[in-house]
């Protein structure tokens, strides 16, 4: 059966790499929430669509945005991943005790997880990095505008080495932005891993302080992939 893994940790602790890693070696699909979400707002559609216009501006000031909303997206597009018969790996999501576990008759991620994957083939891997590195790696950060590619700081070239995109740097990795989304991660994802351990489920806690191959090792011996 397929394997569904969720990777949590603060921003700029490396979870879209290593989900980006998983993807090449292992054969799993990245739903990567937040990159999906800013395609939707950098759309011509954003600009009339009065929810996104609303997301939108939750999303450039840092704070999470409806967990109704993204729970929806979320869930259609991870069971139609899993009904095709290939591995998923999210980084970050869900973000919030409503996504990860509904209220009333709205179900949640995880349940929809477990449907899909099996309880035993779920794994939870949270990566730990200090705020100053989250402030210094995503302040630095520039990306690629047409496949989201992060270019190295060592990097000389003026566009992606991938497709050759011009760069561009997210509203979203301003410090001081930077700083709610730190604080928004401890108040409304972090008791998320809390929770799914008291519901059974392993979670993996590793050091993203190394270099994302080190990382990516370390990944891979937790998840028992190598």
């Amino acid at each position: 059966m397929s394997k569904a893994v969720i990777i949590y940790g603060p921003p700029g602790s490396g979870k879209g790499t290593q989900a980006d890693l998983l993807a090449r070696k292992f054969n799993f699909i990245h739903l990567d929430t937040g990159r999906y979400l800013e395609s939707l707002f950098r759309s011509p559609k954003a600009k009339t669509d009065p929810i996104l216009k609303r997301e939108k501006a939750n999303f450039d000031s840092g704070i999470l945005c409806s967990p109704e909303w993204v729970l929806k997206i979320t869930r259609e597009e991870s069971e139609r991943i899993a009904k095709a018969g290939y591995n998923l790996v999210f980084s970050g999501s869900p973000r919030t005790m409503f996504e990860a576990f509904g209220g009333g008759k709205t179900k949640g991620l995880t349940e929809s997880l477990i449907k899909s994957f099996g309880k035993e083939n779920i794994s939870v891997v949270l990566l730990n990095v200090e705020d100053s590195t989250s402030i210094k790696r995503n302040s630095h950060r520039v990306v690629c505008s047409q496949c989201g590619l992060p270019k190295l700081e060592s990097a000389k070239l003026p566009h992606c080495a991938l497709c050759a995109g011009t760069m561009r740097t997210r509203s979203l990795d301003n410090p001081e932005v930077i700083k709610v989304r730190l604080k928004e991660y401890r108040e409304r994802t972090y008791p998320i891993v809390s929770e799914m351990k008291k519901k059974g489920f392993t979670i993996k806690k590793l050091d993203g302080e190394s270099l994302p191959y080190k990382v990516s090792e370390k990944i891979i011996k937790a998840l028992k992939l190598g």
